[in-house]
């Protein structure tokens, strides 16, 4: 059992603790509401724009490969000036205490490139971490961006980089609800590619001014950088939600400890009364 000083320095670490957890725990929910509005409005529009964008691309596709007297042509790989490549992007994180959807994430991006021939961008601190002890020996392009905010600026250089590529894969957080975050991949740009055998219902049955080409090459060169930050900020989203889960959890581990320690005190204090009332028995026994 520790003695009186050992106890009451333990209470005082442990009440610190839990002043520090709480105040993150604020921050956290104050930043989580900050973008959680934005963020859920703007994912039903960009999937629904991104929708559109692949049935445009498969309806480019559909009219390259059969001219107007129905002979098949060469299929170009993509409007979009790429170099042919694809390239996954790790969206992890700079610092700790985001729970364990950063690992999540990185665990559903290690397994789906470890055979798959494709360029990698890590983003954050914790992901090139997870690279080194991964084993994995592939090289990578490596940025930081700040966790606390996510400004066109600051994506700049990365979105300069990976729209370079004819297929950007995304793998970050997805946030469902406060108590769920889930790793999931965003296809930014090449999922028309996929397509390209699609069912009819898949291509659009209208006039498209001024022409299909030009649309679909609107749609890769202006849109794909917004479903790109969308993908930022829904990471931002998750990586909030489960550090508030994470701060909570471990509020609750601190309120036990102090409930440990407080019995123990209680406990220690009636041991002191006990000995002492020993000793005056004792001491009335030796006078009689």
């Amino acid at each position: 059992m520790l003695n009186k000083k050992a106890l009451q320095s333990e209470m005082a670490v442990l009440l610190s603790m839990q002043e520090i957890v709480g105040a993150y725990e604020e921050i956290a929910a104050m930043r989580m509401r900050k973008v959680k509005k934005s963020v859920l409005q703007n994912r039903d529009f960009l999937s629904g724009l991104n929708n559109l964008y692949n049935r445009v691309w498969y309806t480019y596709l559909h009219e390259r490969r059969v001219n107007a007297l129905g002979f098949p042509v060469k299929r170009p790989e993509s409007v979009f000036v790429g170099n042919g490549k694809t390239v996954s992007v790790l969206v992890s994180a700079n610092t700790r205490l985001y729970g364990d959807i950063i690992k999540k994430t990185f665990d559903l991006f290690l397994k789906s490139i470890v055979d798959v021939e494709t360029d990698i961008v890590v983003i954050g601190k914790l992901g090139r971490q997870f690279m080194s002890e991964s084993g994995l020996n592939r090289e990578y392009k490596a940025f930081d961006i700040a966790d606390t905010a996510y400004e066109r600026e600051d994506m700049k250089d990365v979105l300069d980089y990976i729209l370079a590529y004819t297929n950007v894969i995304v793998y970050h957080g997805l946030y469902v609800s406060v108590l769920t975050q889930n790793p999931t991949k965003t296809l930014v740009t090449g999922q028309a590619l996929d397509l390209k055998e699609g069912n009819v219902k898949d291509e659009l049955r209208c006039l498209i001014e001024p022409s299909t080409e030009e649309v679909a090459q609107f749609f890769e060169k202006q849109i794909l950088s917004s479903v790109f930050e969308q993908s930022m900020f829904e990471s931002s989203l998750s990586k909030y939600a489960s550090r508030m889960i994470s701060l909570d959890m471990a509020s609750d581990n601190i309120s036990n400890y102090l409930k440990a320690a407080r019995f123990q005190t209680i406990k220690l204090r009636h041991l002191v009364n006990n000995i002492k009332q020993t000793e005056r028995i004792s001491g009335i026994a030796l006078w009689d």
